[in-house]
């Protein structure tokens, strides 16, 4: 898959699922967090997209994507803390949230397209 359609639908995914997850939680502003979602993906959509493949030959795969996921978790729930704004829990139960959703996408399409 090219990088710019990955990063759309990651941007789509993580978006409706930190805005439905907020709902439901009844956090607050859905839109915000859409926003902070957009915002956050596209700073750091770059960096897992070349930093997977430099990590996989020392880690292998597996531990590559847990270590770069973990890592987006942290740093996109700085833009929920701050534009939604939610407190660090709850910031970071969104990013995770968000990410697993986006991740496990990525990983079922790998999976189902070899």
């Amino acid at each position: 898959m090219p990088q710019a359609l990955a990063l759309v639908l990651s941007i789509a995914i993580e978006a409706v699922v930190a805005f439905f997850a907020m709902r439901a939680l009844g956090w607050g502003s859905g839109r915000r967090v859409a926003l902070a979602a957009t915002i956050g993906t596209l700073i750091t959509h770059p960096i897992i997209w070349q930093g997977i493949p430099r990590l996989e030959p020392a880690l292998g795969y597996g531990a590559a994507v847990a270590l770069a996921e973990g890592a987006v978790v942290l740093a996109e729930s700085i833009a929920y803390r701050l534009i939604v704004p939610l407190a660090w829990p709850r910031s970071l139960a969104v990013s995770a949230i968000a990410n697993g959703a986006s991740a496990g996408a990525g990983l079922a399409y790998y999976a189902l397209t070899g």
